[in-house]
């Protein structure tokens, strides 16, 4: 018998000289791994020791296959009852493609039906079928008519180590890390060289290299293999291997090294606290919290710098992404001099904003995404810099957005401070060149870009965007670091926005004498519309003595202003207990403590409308999601589709000479013939000034006919 590992694409050279080390024989490449062995324990020794290999298979048969009938009948003539039985549970896998008997499912199906038929005649009964914890695990690998069906010894991913915590996301496998690892070098230099990553998010990166400087054995913390499923499994050599490994770890017990991370993420960093305790770790990795332009070596003596950042795999991600690159370039060539660091990178455009030449591009990939491993060796540091790296500047192209964002500054401050408004928009895509806004959020800025056309240049786009957040930086005075960069795009009818990070970065800002919490860091919305601001000016002059109705609240900023006016009682409805409890931060930081005057629920606001019984309501403020679907919902909303239905189910709670204010920053929005109601257009009587020049919110007041 030979086997075959399988590696991670563009990691076959690394699989076998891992192979080699490990002492299998007969090491040969291949497209997508390795063969090697000729003895059972060849297979079984790959399988407990390998830390760079996905899986090893033991391949039973080879054959070429032209229909579906051909694959069923090369696959029953082969002896299962050799391999499993009747009591058995088994999957089948398939990886590869354009296969003559069909799609992969396919090929799967007659796999599976061929094995238990085959055992149905040989034993009089069939296995059962479980994908999930299969006794044994049957691989089949397609390309084209050439088909190979293999028994998975591992019976799972050998990147499962059996340490991760659940519910602890995975951007970097097990087994890439350590090939990562060994490109850097680690496996050899670990007596003498720290290691540190300042992105480490969950700690795999981390956890890797301890298990290799203590030589552990992935084997050993699996909690169990294929293998063992397995008709012809050798229990007694599979001990003794395991025991061989058990006495490696323990010799290597007191091997000292020094490994330390870091991560902007609390919850990441739970994740690689706990995972780090359950290895019996923690008095050796070391993880702390900390931003990536605050990262500094952690010994000083120089070492191996090593981190994964985040790609941009999202639409607009990788232009939100440039300023971290750049960071992390700024970092290496001011602190690290005398390391070497390893960075991969899956966007080739993000690579150039490091600003740093790599000595060698390894090509790797990380699933289906093409990435590069690149190394920087760090020579000599660059003078510190007050206000970001002296070799980044904005280009001429810039000087005509830096002058109206300087003129709009100056108006735009006057302005906010005799209005006592400390979030407003500065900028606004004056300059059609710069398609951006800038926002201030009482000394937090944020700069998002607007949809790029198809005719724009993406590397232009690029370019400018860079010199954009240069030119904001230098005119706010603030570190090009802090600003928050989004690059928005034009999502589907049905695309919701998504939850960046949780820095739990919240401040507060102050408007009209009222204060809210805000997060500009980890979402797409911060928690306050600026742009609604003069539609809780007119909920807060109106309120005096009248019931308020909030639907989709949000953080309960219009609640908050009916509250400030004097509304004799308030309730507010929303399906997010996230954002529920961010409203209830922002009642209680404006003194509405009142629970019972001022109700917060959570819940869909259709099913309030056609439920609740608490009578009619003076004011009703209606501010529905351009769209929205969740577990919570009946069903999906769509402003567009619905909003005739939600005005006439609002308007059915009103008291008589109530009013509904509904607004939407739906952009092709067209307002329905309303059967029974009277609608006005309030938009430019509520358009801020800060927001004339390119309004996106549109308002009505509806009253009963």
């Amino acid at each position: 018998m030979q086997f075959f590992a399988a590696a991670t694409r563009g990691a076959e050279e690394i699989l076998a000289a891992e192979l080699r080390e490990l002492g299998l024989p007969d090491v040969a490449l291949h497209r997508g791994g390795v063969s090697f062995g000729r003895r059972l324990e060849d297979g079984y020794r790959a399988c407990i020791g390998s830390r760079t290999a996905s899986r090893v298979l033991l391949p039973l048969a080879e054959f070429e296959v032209h229909h579906a009938n051909d694959l069923y009948n090369r696959v029953i003539e082969l002896p299962w009852t050799e391999h499993l039985g009747a009591e058995a549970t088994m999957a089948v896998n398939v990886a590869g493609t354009q296969s003559p008997a069909g799609p992969s499912h396919f090929v799967a199906l007659k796999t599976k039906d061929a094995v238990v038929d085959r055992i149905r005649e040989d034993e009089g009964d069939r296995p059962s079928i479980d994908k999930v914890r299969p006794g044994v695990r049957l691989h089949v690998h397609v390309r084209g008519p050439r088909t190979t069906v293999s028994i998975d010894l591992a019976g799972s991913g050998l990147h499962e180590r059996g340490g991760r915590t659940k519910g602890a996301a995975a951007p970097l496998k097990e087994n890439l890390a350590a090939v990562l690892l060994r490109i850097a070098g680690w496996h050899e230099k670990h007596p003498t060289h720290p290691l540190y990553d300042p992105m480490c998010g969950s700690g795999t990166l981390l956890l890797e290299a301890a298990s290799m400087a203590l030589d552990i054995a992935p084997g050993l913390t699996r909690m169990r293999f294929g293998a063992e499923g397995w008709r012809a499994h050798d229990k007694g050599l599979w001990q003794r291997l395991l025991d061989e490994a058990q006495e490696r770890r323990e010799a290597s017990r007191k091997n000292v090294f020094r490994i330390a991370g870091s991560d902007v993420s609390p919850a990441a960093l739970d994740i690689a606290r706990e995972r780090i305790t359950q290895a019996g770790l923690s008095a050796k990795v070391r993880v702390s919290r900390g931003e990536l332009r605050d990262a500094k070596p952690p010994w000083n003596d120089p070492g191996i710098l090593i981190t994964n950042p985040p790609y941009g795999e999202r639409l607009g991600e990788a232009g939100e992404l440039g300023p971290l690159y750049e960071g992390l370039g700024d970092v290496l060539k001011q602190r690290f001099a005398g390391w070497t660091a390893f960075v991969l990178s899956g966007n080739r455009a993000l690579d150039k904003r490091v600003g740093l030449r790599p000595a060698r591009r390894h090509v790797l990939y990380n699933g289906p995404i093409d990435c590069r491993l690149l190394e920087y060796p760090i020579t000599q540091a660059a003078a510190p810099q007050s206000k970001g790296p002296g070799w980044r500047k904005a280009g001429e192209e810039a000087r005509g957005f830096k002058k109206r964002l300087e003129a709009n500054l100056r108006e735009r401050r006057k302005w906010a401070k005799r209005a006592g408004v400390t979030a407003y928009r500065i900028y606004d895509s004056d300059v059609p060149t710069y398609n951006l806004s800038v926002d201030w959020y009482a000394g937090g800025v944020r700069v998002e870009e607007y949809s790029r056309p198809k005719k724009v240049d993406p590397a232009a786009a690029d370019r400018r965007l860079k010199d954009a957040v240069q030119v904001v930086a230098e005119v706010l005075e603030i570190d090009p670091a802090e600003i928050v960069l989004r690059v928005r795009h034009k999502r589907g009818p049905h695309d919701q926005a998504m939850r960046y990070g949780d820095r739990s970065r919240f401040s507060q800002v102050e408007e009209h004498g009222m204060r809210f919490v805000v997060n500009i860091h980890d979402y797409l919305d911060t928690g306050l519309f600026l742009d609604d601001r003069l539609l809780r000016q007119r909920i807060r002059e109106q309120a005096r003595g009248r019931s308020f109705l909030n639907l989709f609240a949000y953080t309960c900023a219009a609640t908050v202003a009916a509250a400030a006016g004097g509304a004799s009682h308030s309730v507010s409805v929303d399906l997010s207990n996230v954002y529920l409890t961010w409203g209830r931060q922002n009642m209680e930081l404006n003194g509405f403590k009142d629970r019972d005057q001022h109700t917060l629920l959570r819940g869909d606001a259709l099913r309030f409308l056609q439920t609740d019984r608490r009578g009619g309501y003076d004011r009703i403020f209606l501010a529905p999601p351009s769209y929205s679907k969740s577990k919570g919902m009946d069903g999906d909303l769509d402003v567009q589709r619905d909003h005739r239905n939600l005005l006439r189910m609002s308007a059915d709670h009103l008291n008589r000479d109530g009013e509904i204010l509904f607004s939407t920053n739906y952009r092709d929005f067209e307002l329905d013939e309303l059967d029974g109601l009277d609608a006005r257009e309030i938009t430019a009587e509520v358009t801020p000034e800060d927001f004339a020049r390119r309004p996106r919110l549109r308002a009505w007041i509806v009253t009963r006919r």
